[in-house]
């Protein structure tokens, strides 16, 4: 079982958002790979929080404009393979210091109505130098539409090296706007530069 320590959960979207706020859950490899509940969101003013070395804290985001009135739902996270795994995957060596690599970011599902939840997951690479050296990743997920952001949000978590999958459920208001939504995701360390991907996901009528 592999262990993590939450750093600090921060902020991160533009000051026209207003914040909701949901639970953050460590999780373990015996723990399946489904979709989690998604938590009510909590408006308010901006908040951040976070707790040290212990499994819950506070995922920090918000939406507005075509996803106003939505929530996160639980973050959840494990890891796919070890260092060792990786490093190989990569062809890395300890002389290329720390580095991150964005594999992939899906919204699942791809298409659905306004009410349900859907998921977007990302999956990375933390390479790292040594075994017990770590790197402080600060995730983002920002939802656009027509252009517009209408919805981000972050969290900072120490990783040690590895493969990372990790996900965010937002339930849709039940009158979301329909149409095509742009998800940008994104990794980014002090330490290991970043990296990024982006997706789509339909809200059908």
């Amino acid at each position: 079982m592999r262990k993590f320590l939450c750093l600090a959960v921060s902020l991160a979207f533009l000051s026209a958002v207003y914040p909701g706020c949901a639970g953050v859950e460590q999780t373990t490899r015996d723990r399946p790979k489904t979709t989690i509940g998604a938590g009510a969101g909590v408006l308010g003013g901006a908040v951040v929080g976070g707790l040290i070395g212990g499994k819950k804290g506070a995922l920090i985001g918000g939406l507005l404009g075509g996803l106003a009135g939505g929530a996160f739902g639980h973050y959840l996270d494990e890891q796919e393979k070890d260092r060792a795994q990786t490093s190989k995957e990569y062809g890395y060596s300890p002389a290329q210091g720390t580095r991150l690599k964005m594999e992939t970011v899906r919204a699942n599902p791809a298409t659905l109505s306004p009410g349900e939840t859907v998921d977007i997951n990302m999956t990375y690479a933390v390479l790292t130098p040594s075994e017990n050296e770590q790197a402080l990743v600060r995730e983002t997920r920002e939802i656009l539409l027509n252009g517009k952001s209408v919805g981000k949000t972050s969290i900072d978590i120490s990783r040690e090296g590895g493969t990372w999958k990790s996900t965010v459920p937002i339930t849709l208001p039940a009158n979301a706007t329909p149409g095509q939504y742009h998800v940008r995701a994104s990794i980014e360390s002090p330490t290991a530069g970043s990296d990024h991907l982006e997706t789509f996901f339909q809200v059908q009528p």
